[in-house]
Formats: structure tokens, sequence, C-alpha cells
């Protein structure tokens, strides 16, 4: 089985999963190897859509320190 995630081709073999960046750098990861990564990524997970969403140049991040009004009496209704 083969894939393209971004610049690697990604190919699937019986004891091995290889990785072949565009300029032709490889990496030949083991099974093991595979779960370990599978693990970090899952463990990482957030923290790598939080970096992800922060470095996306089309989102508008909009932070709120405090209310708008001096009417701290907030409800939903009026959201």
């Amino acid at each position: 089985m083969e894939a393209i995630i971004g610049k690697y081709r990604v190919r699937m073999e019986e004891t091995s999963l290889i990785l072949t960046h565009a300029a032709g750098i490889s990496f030949d990861l083991t099974l093991e190897e595979v779960v370990e990564l599978m693990e970090f990524i899952k463990v990482y997970r957030s923290a790598i859509a939080v970096a992800q969403r922060d470095t996306e140049p089309r989102l508008e991040r909009i932070v709120l320190d405090k209310p708008c009004s001096s009417d701290t009496s907030w409800s939903p209704e009026l959201a």
C-alpha cells in the first residue's frame, strides 16, 4: 500500500513502513517503531492540533481578556 503525505511517499511492507521525502531521503521504520510513532502522535495529538491552529495563516485568532463592556451580567441569550 502506498500513499502521499505532504512531501513524503509512504509505503507499507510486510515488516516495515518506508517514508521517502521528495529529496530522496528515506526512513525505514520497523513495525515496533511504527507503533511507537503512533503512540507518540496519540499522546501529542492535541498539542499538534494547537500548534497547527496557531500557525495557520488563514485563521484569525481572537483573544478576549475581559468583557467588552462594563456590564458583567452576561447571559447565553445575549451571545
